[in-house]
């Protein structure tokens, strides 16, 4: 046998201990059936699956909107009409000290 030690929130714990109760279990109970579940299947339960896709869903419409947000931004005017990569060359002749 093997011990798997976590953290939780003292209250949730206690929350969730009383509904473990009602059931007749234990968390060594469900601990032990999901590690179970996962060494046999090889696949997290799905209420994991649908938890982890809410959060990358989450995550992917963050990052959209960041996106979203620098795509629709107002560029500022390039100075001298220089297109990016004659910048860039300034920019690589300057840090090393060529005049251009």
């Amino acid at each position: 046998m093997a011990m798997v030690t976590a953290r939780v929130d003292a209250e949730r714990k206690r929350e969730a201990e009383a509904v473990l109760k009602r059931h007749g279990l234990t968390y060594s109970d469900v601990i032990r059936d999901l590690t179970n579940y996962l060494a046999d299947t090889g696949e997290l339960p799905e209420f994991e699956r649908i938890t982890l896709d809410l959060v990358r869903r989450r995550e992917m419409e963050c990052k959209l909107a960041i996106i979203e947000m620098f795509a629709n931004a107002e560029l500022p005017a390039v100075e001298g009409g220089l297109s990016d990569e004659e910048i860039v060359e300034q920019e690589r002749l300057r840090k090393a000290g060529e005049p251009w």
